[in-house]
Formats: structure tokens, C-alpha cells, sequence
């Protein structure tokens, strides 16, 4: 049984920092495209999003907003967020994720980050272990 790539499986936290010198982790939206080793820590508070038309290995396929005022608990979160990531890249994949070619992950809000930033969003990340070119939607692989 595959797992989704534990290496990415990464918060977001809240902005001011900036670990990579990037753009904001808030900004990035579904179709964005970027590339893993800007996504390495723990933590992530800026990294750097082009056009997936240019060479990347990440792409931003789904989000979710999660509901309620107290934060949920990270264990929670990441039970949301994988209930909501595994059908949501076999509906932009066109292939079942056990016998797919490619990961998934997301980002996720943190304690702080939903206190102090409002945060909800759960970004679901598609994953290649090789660099592509165009958007990963629909490829099967």
C-alpha cells in the first residue's frame, strides 16, 4: 500500500517569516506549481510559485477549508486533510493513487498560523518524483 510522501507533509505558518526569500505560503492557489526542495522543513512560510508550463514537481491540485473557531488539533487536520486529498487526486489524476506514478501531500494550518492568520486551508500538493512540464491534470500516470 502506497502513503503519501511523509517529507511534505508541511505546515504552514504564519507570515513575516521568510525562510526561502518567496512568496508568501498564503498566496499559492490550486494550479500553482513548484518545485519539493523549496517545500523541505517542518515549516514553510514562503516559497517560490510559477506557471506550470516551466520544468516543476509539485503541482497545487485541491483545497479545503476547514470549519470552526478552536483549532482542531493536528492530528485531526491531518485526518481531514488526507480524507480530502486521496479522492481529490484520483479525480484530477484519472488513476487510482495505489497504482499511480505520483504522491500526494498539502500543507496544512498550525496552531498559530489558524490563530493568528485566520488560516483554514488544507492545499493538496501532486507529488512526481521526476520534473515535468505542463499541469499533471488528467495524465493518468
Amino acid at each position: 500500500m502506497r502513503t503519501p510522501l511523509a517529507l511534505l507533509s508541511i505546515a504552514a505558518i504564519a507570515a513575516g517569516l521568510t525562510a526561502c526569500g518567496g512568496p508568501d505560503v498564503f498566496d499559492i492557489e490550486v494550479g500553482s506549481c513548484m518545485n519539493k526542495t523549496d517545500l523541505e522543513g517542518d515549516e514553510v512560510s514562503a516559497i517560490k510559485t510559477f506557471d506550470c508550463a516551466e520544468e516543476h514537481d509539485v503541482e497545487a491540485y485541491a483545497a479545503t477549508d476547514l470549519e470552526g473557531d478552536e483549532y482542531p488539533g493536528k492530528d485531526a487536520i491531518l485526518t481531514k486533510a488526507e480524507d480530502f486529498c486521496m479522492p481529490e487526486f484520483e479525480s484530477f489524476v484519472g488513476s487510482n493513487y495505489q497504482e499511480s506514478t505520483l504522491f500526494f501531500s498539502y500543507l496544512y494550518p498550525t496552531q498559530e498560523s489558524w490563530d493568528q492568520k485566520d488560516d483554514r486551508q488544507v492545499l493538496c500538493l501532486l507529488i512526481s518524483d521526476e520534473p515535468v512540464t505542463g499541469s499533471l491534470g488528467g495524465s493518468g500516470l
